[in-house]
């Protein structure tokens, strides 16, 4: 059954980012998706966090080649997950499934060197026979205030 969570919240994820660019008349350059319409940026890692793979649309996202991201630690990317276990128990670890839900801002250091800020979607996913953890990247170009959710 978390399984078919985990691919419901997968697609959820996909609709809001799409939506998220159309509402917001986002260029998809401009967010490095050019050419990847419709595919998120993805990365797939083994639980201790070294990176396994990498879509095309995380590879532009990120400035490199998605081959130059295998087995770099994800910390390199995104401190914040530095000193965190991202699994527990076989499944994403609960905090980080917290802040995806409540769209927690992370701080990304692409390898390029551009910085941004940007929301992660977090799931478990069977590759190469084995359970790996799947995350979804969503770049975050507005201000990060709650001044948009008051009502006059």
């Amino acid at each position: 059954m978390n399984d078919q969570s985990d691919c419901t919240q997968a697609k959820q994820v996909e609709a809001t980012q799409e939506s998220y660019i159309r509402d917001h008349g986002l260029e998809l350059d401009s967010i490095g998706l050019e050419g990847n319409k419709g595919r998120m940026a993805e990365l797939m890692l083994f639980e201790n966090g070294m990176i396994l793979d990498c879509n095309k649309a995380g590879a532009d996202l990120l400035g490199c080649d998605p081959e130059k991201l295998k087995w770099q630690p994800i910390a390199r990317l995104l401190p914040q997950l530095a000193n965190m276990p991202l699994v527990m128990d076989e499944k994403v670890n609960p905090y980080l499934r917290f802040l995806s839900i409540v769209g927690h801002r992370y701080e990304v250091t692409a390898v390029n060197g551009k910085q941004f800020a940007c929301e992660l979607y977090f799931s478990m996913v069977e590759d190469f026979g084995r359970r790996c953890l799947k995350i979804t990247v969503r770049p975050i170009k507005q201000a990060a205030t709650l001044r948009h959710l008051r009502t006059y």
